[in-house]
């Protein structure tokens, strides 16, 4: 969505060996990253001047940084922002805290801020609702392309060892799509 508001991103994804990697970073750009990464390049020195290269010298302001993933990797974007950029965080899947510098707040003046879809949603259901329109307008005119998905079939019929399965894929990370469970005759 960021694409189509003319904004551009820094994407970081786990890093895939071969052509699995080769394909993410694909499909990553074709969603409308500007530019994909992987958890271990954000970590290795320099990365800020390979950011200084994609913001035209460091002339294009980096203000915003959305962290899902918590503790030092997801700290990393924080160190690209500009002075008085904000980043915001709404998950933590390495189950890891995130360490902020004191430098970052005292001589950057950095936001750290969290960020709850559901307690949004409860404080602004307007701005929910219109929110659900405008991506189901973007859905209806094709201009929403949605993550891939697998779906696993729920119903009488379904071994427990498939839905266990279906859940440790969730937990181990690499996977073909976001797990959607398709409820049968349950």
């Amino acid at each position: 969505m960021g694409k189509m508001w003319g904004l551009k991103s820094i994407c970081v994804v786990r890093k895939r060996e071969g052509a699995e990697g080769e394909a993410l970073y694909k499909e990553m750009q074709e969603l409308g990253a500007t530019v994909v990464v992987n958890d271990e390049e954000i970590m290795e020195k320099g990365f800020g001047e390979r950011v200084k290269e994609w913001t035209n010298g460091g002339r294009e302001s980096l203000n915003l940084a959305l962290n899902c993933v918590g503790g030092d990797a997801g700290m990393a974007p924080a160190k690209t922002l500009d002075a008085g950029g904000t980043m915001v965080t709404y998950g933590a899947m390495s189950k890891s805290p995130l360490r902020v510098g004191a430098g970052m707040l005292i001589f950057k003046d950095l936001r750290f801020v969290g960020f709850w879809v559901s307690k949004w949603g409860d404080r602004f259901p307007d701005e929910k609702e219109k929110t659900i329109d405008e991506v189901l307008g973007l859905i209806r005119d094709a201009r929403f392309k949605d993550v891939p998905m697998v779906e696993v079939l729920w119903s009488y019929e379904t071994k427990k060892e498939e839905l266990l399965d279906a859940v440790q894929g969730t937990l181990e990370g690499f996977r073909k799509g976001k797990g959607i469970f398709k409820f049968g005759d349950t």
